[in-house]
């Protein structure tokens, strides 16, 4: 694509992130310029994962610079950077929040209609600090903005994955310049809302980049049948978007290449592709978080890690590991 497309952050680059950096001959757009780690199997983050949190926390800052806008499809902490210090999950702190937002025009999913209670708070929060430090705000769901030849289109709120979920909702981004169209669908989980896939469908994107499913919840946190929901889905996209980059919540299992292999073949039935960011990058997928058992038992942390992790919460909330 004359476009550029620029992959950032995403799991099978070692972290949960969807942030992704696109270039226009008009402007720079950043989506979703977060990063998080996250619990699992009783363990903490191995040190290769925070090792990934530091690579991608590096590049969202690059690409901020180049920025002259960002958007913020929703307030879940891996999908924008919250300007206080926490280095256990997050890496996030008042300086790398205002390296990353300052000087930008910010356009963000609506704070106070279709959303959820922790998201209202940390969507008050948020925009409150983009107002302080004098960036410009734009409520972005349902609204349209033209920079140039670029035409940039916020979607009305979709739910995060099943309908009525309790997760709340997220804005899609649509981005057209010349006749190249690229759409950013986060967290719509496959999707799992076939309102949404529909809407995906009407967009005919040249290239997609789709959350997955949630493949590592399935039949505990979410319903089996709306995992099955969000993979026919993705199948049917599949076969209708010549190139979709499929990735999130669904590479957080440890089959995960399995899992969405019914996708990949429905691409290729229609000679598309459906790949995840690193092999649109050109290298292996490498998601860690859902090997950390291994990671663990192959390269053991160091003394210095585990005596990190053994401080109290508060502490260690603000002292960076040593990796």
């Amino acid at each position: 694509m004359r476009m550029r497309v620029l992959p950032v952050g995403f799991e099978s680059l070692g972290v949960r992130s969807m942030c992704t950096f696109i270039q226009t001959a008009d402007i720079g757009i950043l989506i979703d310029a977060g990063v998080a780690l996250a619990p699992r199997f009783g363990k903490p983050p191995h040190p290769r994962e925070y090792e990934a949190r530091v690579l991608c926390r590096s590049r969202i800052r690059e690409c901020a610079l180049k920025a002259d806008v960002i958007i913020v499809s929703h307030y879940h902490n891996d999908h924008h950077t919250p300007n206080y210090t926490e280095t256990v999950w997050l890496g996030s702190s008042q300086e790398e929040a205002e390296a990353i937002y300052r000087g930008k025009t910010v356009i963000v999913k609506d704070a106070r209609n279709s959303i959820n209670f922790s998201q209202r708070r940390r969507g008050w929060m948020f925009q409150r600090f983009i107002e302080r430090i004098g960036s410009k705000l734009q409520v972005g769901d349902g609204a349209k903005f033209e920079f140039g030849a670029t035409k940039l289109k916020l979607s009305k709120p979709v739910p995060h994955g099943e309908e009525e979920s309790g997760l709340g909702w997220v804005i899609m981004t649509s981005i057209e310049s010349g006749d190249e169209k690229f759409v950013h669908a986060c967290d719509g989980q496959g999707a799992m809302s076939t309102q949404t896939a529909k809407m995906l469908l009407r967009e005919k994107p040249d290239l997609l980049v789709l959350g997955g499913p949630p493949l590592y919840l399935a039949g505990t946190k979410v319903k089996e049948i709306s995992i099955q929901e969000g993979m026919r889905n993705a199948c049917q996209l599949a076969e209708k978007i010549p190139l979709i980059i499929f990735e999130h919540h669904a590479l957080r299992s440890e089959n995960w290449r399995d899992a969405i292999k019914p996708a990949v073949d429905a691409a290729a039935s229609s000679n598309h592709k459906l790949i995840t960011a690193a092999e649109y990058l050109g290298s292996s997928p490498n998601p860690l978080e859902p090997f950390r058992l291994r990671l663990y038992e192959e390269d053991p942390p160091s003394a210095d890690f585990l005596k990190w992790w053994a401080l109290p919460q508060n502490k260690r909330r603000q002292t960076p590991p040593p990796i």
